[in-house]
């Protein structure tokens, strides 16, 4: 990727100089019309495959910088691109401060959504 340098991504992207981009960075500038920033670019520094949580496949599982959970069904990142639960990335952005930890729970709530028949 000529923005992130990274190798690997799921689709490859064009900018409008006919750059190649990775993905997210083309999904970025076409949304934003502006590069995407350092802040929002994975610091992984794998030469293996494999991070500290990392297993066979070379798949890392995150783990929340706020509560260390690796369970969510969404992940987020805070304004310095560290990943966030979904919990805890919707409360700083409701709150501008970390969730506290004792609003912590282990079991995942699905909203209660009426059919209309």
């Amino acid at each position: 990727c000529s923005n992130c340098s990274t190798t690997q991504t799921p689709l490859w992207r064009r900018s409008s100089d006919d750059e190649l981009l990775c993905n997210a960075c083309g999904l970025y500038l076409k949304l934003h019309n502006a590069p995407r920033p350092k802040y929002l670019k994975p610091h992984s520094g794998r030469k293996d495959g494999r991070g500290e949580h990392g297993n066979e496949d070379g798949f890392q599982q995150p783990i929340c910088s706020n509560c260390a959970t690796s369970m969510t069904p969404l992940w987020r990142r805070d304004n310095h691109g560290q990943p966030l639960c979904n919990a805890c990335g919707l409360y700083l952005k409701l709150h501008n401060q970390r969730r506290p930890l004792s609003l912590k729970s282990d079991t995942i709530k699905k909203r209660q959504r009426v059919e209309n028949s």
